[in-house]
């Protein structure tokens, strides 16, 4: 058995050759705010590319993630964050799927269960430890 070398070998055995929708988690800030760092994006290979669509772009041996804009005959992959350039395609481009869907993660509430200094028993506390000092 071969052994897979890099992300895109990963990707191409496992996603490539099928038509079912698949997950990736977003690595990075440049598809934020619409997609937090981290979140996953469920990406349909069947899907047509359209203008404004957010995309998977296999480009110059470099899998995207990023909306795909049509300006007059360019095709442009952008970012979402300003703070990153602008991506003009080239005539060899492959569309490996529109996403579809993006789950966020949940972020974990905190919750304090603290002492009552007078009856010893736990209570409910949103403020955390600061409380305990003060009471």
């Amino acid at each position: 058995m071969s052994e897979l070398v890099d992300s895109k070998t990963l990707y191409q055995a496992t996603c490539a050759s099928n038509s079912e929708p698949y997950a990736l988690q977003n690595i990075g800030d440049m598809m934020s705010p619409e997609f937090s760092e981290s979140c996953i994006i469920i990406i349909d290979p069947s899907m047509s590319i359209h203008h404004e669509a957010y995309v998977i772009v296999d480009f110059e041996d470099e899998l995207y993630f990023r909306q795909y804009i049509e300006e007059g005959h360019k095709r442009i992959l952008r970012c979402l964050n300003s703070g990153y350039e602008d991506i003009e395609l080239g005539d060899i481009f492959e569309v490996r799927g529109c996403i579809v869907q993006q789950k966020q993660r949940k972020q974990k509430s905190l919750h304090y269960y603290l002492p009552n200094k007078i009856t010893g028993e736990l209570e409910f506390n949103m403020n955390g430890k600061v409380n305990l000092i003060d009471s």
